[in-house]
């Protein structure tokens, strides 16, 4: 739980004192943690690629995810990605996520987070996914560091 805190502070601390992107990235590609309340923190791989632009300040992305820990879990959402200041780009959507926990199954996810301009290149997401799973339902966060171009 302590490090959802963290992350979340880190987040708060570099709205105030980044040197923002222009505009939000085009694609990213990062590494990160992943905590959740049924799992144990673990590394990822994370990333976004923009699909469709719809207008100047919506898009549509696909953010594929890849989680190592105990088993390797893979993420794929479709977000719509907005921008409400310079540098701050919060996003929604829905997806699947395929988690290797025995059983193999393909399960419905709902994400929603905010990509944080840091400066030219760098950004930080932080983003809540909600994994509907038969039976139960899981909560992960996850922090990413992620390179923009």
């Amino acid at each position: 739980m302590r490090v959802l805190f963290a992350l979340a502070g880190l987040s708060l601390g570099f709205v105030s004192t980044r040197v923002a992107l222009a505009e939000s990235p085009n694609a990213y590609l990062g590494a990160g943690i992943r905590a959740g309340f049924n799992d144990d923190v673990g590394a990822l791989i994370d990333s976004k690629v923009k699909v469709f632009p719809l207008g100047d300040a919506l898009s549509i992305s696909v953010r594929p995810e890849l989680l190592l820990g105990n088993d390797t879990e893979l993420r794929l959402p479709i977000s719509l990605d907005a921008e409400i200041d310079q540098g701050v780009y919060p996003f929604a959507g829905v997806g699947v996520a395929y988690n290797a926990d025995g059983s193999s199954d393909f399960d419905p996810m709902a994400t929603a987070g905010l990509d944080l301009g840091l400066n030219s290149h760098w950004v930080l997401s932080t983003e809540l996914n909600v994994i509907f799973k038969s039976g139960d339902t899981d909560t992960e966060f996850i922090g990413s560091l992620n390179y923009a171009f």
